[in-house]
C-alpha cells in the first residue's frame, strides 16, 4: 500500500512540475510562442531535433510529452509535428541514457597524465 502511495505521489509531482514549466513558458513567450513554434517545426527534421533538444534539457520524455500534449490541446501545434517531436523525445531519452552510462574510469588515466 505504501508503494502505491509513493507511486501516486511521484506521478502527481511530475504532473505538477510539468504544469509549472508550461505556465512559465507561456508567461515568458506569451503570444509569440505560436509563431515561434510554427516556424521552428515547419520541417519534420526541425521538429525531431526540437524533441531531442527539449528532452536533453529537461531529462524526461514524460515532461516533453506533457508539454507537447498541452500545446496540441491548445491548438498551438498540429498533431503530425507533435508526433515527430515525441519521436525525437524518445530518441533523446535513449541517447541520454547511453551517454550517462559511459564508463569514465579510463578517462582518469588520461586526465592525470602530465606529460
Amino acid at each position: 500500500m505504501l508503494t502505491l502511495l509513493h507511486l501516486l505521489s511521484s506521478v502527481a509531482l511530475l504532473v505538477w512540475g510539468t504544469h509549472i514549466v508550461r505556465t512559465g513558458i507561456m508567461r515568458v513567450f506569451g503570444a509569440d510562442l505560436r509563431r515561434l513554434l510554427e516556424k521552428s517545426i515547419r520541417k519534420t527534421s526541425r521538429a525531431f531535433l526540437a524533441g531531442l533538444g527539449v528532452t536533453a534539457l529537461v531529462q524526461s520524455s514524460n515532461a516533453t510529452a506533457l508539454l507537447v500534449i498541452s500545446f496540441v490541446a491548445q491548438g498551438m501545434i498540429a498533431l503530425p509535428p507533435a508526433l515527430v517531436i515525441m519521436l525525437g523525445a524518445d530518441v533523446g531519452t535513449a541517447l541520454m541514457a547511453r551517454v550517462l552510462t559511459f564508463d569514465l574510469s579510463c578517462c582518469r588515466r588520461c586526465l592525470s597524465w602530465r606529460g
